[in-house]
């Protein structure tokens, strides 16, 4: 499974150099601030500890496309082990104590890129007044430190003569130091200064812990499952940042000679291709130019790699059951970390389409549910299930009766609260149930029967935090809300235009000064979805005063401003006579009512417990909703 050791640094570099230890190609280039290069060189010079590393054997049964070491010369060459944990240690001691060549390093503050050449201070190293750390120099690429903005010269170790006159070792020959303490020894010789007892003392103290430094490493063989290989990918950091299945997939599928990251991405600029006939990628083709589709904006690589694999595994299921597999012989259906990882190439260029048409058709779907911006859609798993369930049904999604239990199940799910958390396993489960009861071969979803809602959780839901707060807000644009001001219903054309955001009937000052509990006036019930220019009128004053003002500046009349109140579910007399309490009684009912119609089910009256949401001030509308 696994060897603990210990190998001398020499020859991991050594390793490197040769091309016998790579990195696959996941690996991002993360590149050490100077700081860092220099305390990771004075550790080892001190004999300290720098950590583990982690190497996976190749040959292994998951296979990446390998690289070499960034600073290692251009070879072909297969790897023997790769370097999954302990790159940018590696990286850095290979170009400075190693290569020869200059080390690549940035600043810390400015992000910007630097080459270095890293010395050792002779003097200093053993005078045992300062830190080795000090003692550890970086200079430019051309080996010559200036100041006064480039006039002044400070140091120039530009020569091997101006390296021995400076008492300045290059790290780069740390490993091969003979030559250089000869070629030092005798300049000083001729010049009548005898530096052997500080040659003595700098090697003993400092450079011989360099060259005899051993590092431990953990070494994974290739008899390790695919399982086993996973678990360990999912405690390793990159840079700070934990490795995705995208990243990983797309290291996978580069040893077949299949780029992931350019299909995701799109094409890059090449000589003698237009830009017009560059592939422009998978997620640029699902937002669209023309007519974007926020609510795909979410989306990232790693869900589109979800509903393929749901996809994928289904139909490994479907063949073990035509086949006359049953109970536990039938494969899962699954995207969890383990079946993304275990998704073949072959499998993603077979899906890639249809799942990529079913989030378009997914777009469509949400769209006419008056879900239009992305921070409108209550879970993003759901649109992920969704995707696939399109890409599944095909045409058969198409029908009436096949959008109405689209729409019941997609309302069951996001009302219902069932896709919070870990909801990978409903995931998998919807997108069996959901196809097989549209194709009119299978039971009621479990999520349509899982549906519950408490008529108490309208008092609890204040801000976009829930999915069932989103949800209200677009099943009353979808069954028509009129704007107070511009009399029109919510369509996709107009949502944006009028910055529509969703806003307080009973406007929060108002409330305010009437004692009202924030906690209150701030839920579901007292809010709805209205235009910018709507929420300026109502301002801060009582109902009645600015449904007056509407009707003085626009000229409608109160019948007709009544029917449009009506619209979103609130009976007019309550906001005329400024009565909150009557009309958040009668409002939480009628809501009530519309939940039960769009779940078909009647709302529980009794208590209990929901989603737990934080309070966010979120009523400043987002023109890249």
């Amino acid at each position: 499974m696994f060897d603990s050791t210990k190998e001398d640094l020499k020859d991991i570099l050594r390793d490197a150099d040769e091309g016998k230890l790579q990195l696959p190609d996941f690996q991002r280039d993360y590149v050490w601030a100077d700081e860092d290069v220099r305390s990771l060189i004075a550790s080892i010079a001190k004999g300290f500890p720098v950590g583990a590393l982690l190497t996976l054997e190749t040959g292994s049964e998951v296979s990446f496309k390998p690289r070499l070491i960034v600073g290692v010369p251009e070879k072909k060459v297969e790897p023997s082990e790769l370097l999954l944990d302990g790159q940018q240690r590696i990286t850095s001691l290979y170009q400075s104590t190693f290569s020869g060549e200059p080390v690549r390093t940035r600043l810390r503050k400015k992000k910007v890129e630097v080459l270095r050449h890293y010395y050792l201070d002779i003097k200093r190293s053993v005078s045992g007044v300062v830190d080795l750390y000090e003692a550890i120099v970086g200079v430019p690429e051309d080996r010559v430190i200036r100041t006064n903005f480039g006039k002044d010269i400070e140091l120039d170790l530009s020569a091997t003569e101006l390296e021995y006159e400076h008492d300045m070792f290059p790290l780069d020959c740390s490993f091969k130091s003979m030559t250089w303490f000869f070629g030092w020894i005798n300049h000083w010789k001729a010049k009548g200064r005898d530096v052997t007892g500080m040659h003595e003392s700098f090697y003993r103290s400092v450079l011989e812990r360099i060259e005899r430094y051993k590092m431990p490493i953990i070494r994974l063989d290739k008899k390790n499952s695919r399982e086993a290989i996973c678990l360990v990918f999912e405690k390793v950091n990159v840079g700070g940042q934990k490795l995705d299945a995208f990243e990983l997939l797309t290291a996978v599928y580069a040893s077949d000679g299949f780029d992931l990251r350019e299909k995701w991405n799109g094409e890059p600029p090449s000589p003698g291709k237009k830009k017009k006939d560059l592939d422009c990628g998978i997620k640029k083709r699902l937002i669209g130019t023309d007519m974007p589709r926020r609510v795909l904006k979410d989306i990232e690589n790693t869900d589109f790699i979800q509903a393929c694999t749901l996809l994928h595994t289904r139909e490994q299921r479907l063949a073990k059951e035509a086949a006359g597999a049953t109970g536990k012989d039938l494969p899962q259906v699954s995207c969890n970390r383990q079946a993304l990882l275990g998704l073949p190439v072959s499998a993603f260029k077979k899906y890639s389409q249809p799942v990529e048409e079913g989030f378009i058709s997914t777009a469509s779907f949400l769209n006419e549910q008056k879900i239009i911006g992305k921070r409108n859609v209550p879970y993003g798993s759901q649109v992920v299930t969704l995707g696939a369930v399109f890409a599944a049904l095909g045409s058969d999604a198409e029908t009436i009766p096949a959008r109405e239990k689209l729409a019941k199940w997609f309302w069951a799910g996001s009302l219902g609260e069932l896709y919070g958390g870990s909801s990978e396993t409903r995931m998998a489960r919807d997108l069996m149930d959901v196809v097989t009861w549209i194709r009119d071969s299978g039971d009621i979803p479990q999520t349509v029967n899982d549906a519950i809602f408490q008529q108490d959780r309208l008092r609890t839901l204040r801000t976009r935090n829930s999915a069932a707060y989103k949800a209200i807000h677009a099943l009353l644009m979808r069954q028509g809300c009129r704007d107070f001001i511009h009399g029109e219903p919510v369509e996709l054309m107009t949502f944006f235009k009028r910055q529509m955001d969703i806003h307080h009937i009973f406007p929060r000052d108002w409330c305010t000064k009437q004692g009202i509990d924030k906690k209150v006036f701030d839920s579901v019930i007292n809010k709805t979805p209205l235009s910018k220019k709507s929420n300026i009128i109502i301002g801060g004053v009582a109902p009645s005063v600015y449904l007056a003002k509407i009707e003085r500046n626009t000229g409608i009349d109160s019948t007709a401003l009544d029917e449009v109140l009506r619209s979103h579910l609130i009976e007019p007399s309550f906001l005329r006579n400024d009565d909150f309490d009557g009309f958040f009684e009668a409002r939480m009912n009628a809501l009530s009512d519309m939940i039960g119609g769009a779940i078909g089910k009647t709302v529980v009256l009794d208590h209990g417990t929901n989603e737990p949401e934080v309070e966010i001030d979120d009523d400043d509308f987002d023109s890249e909703s």
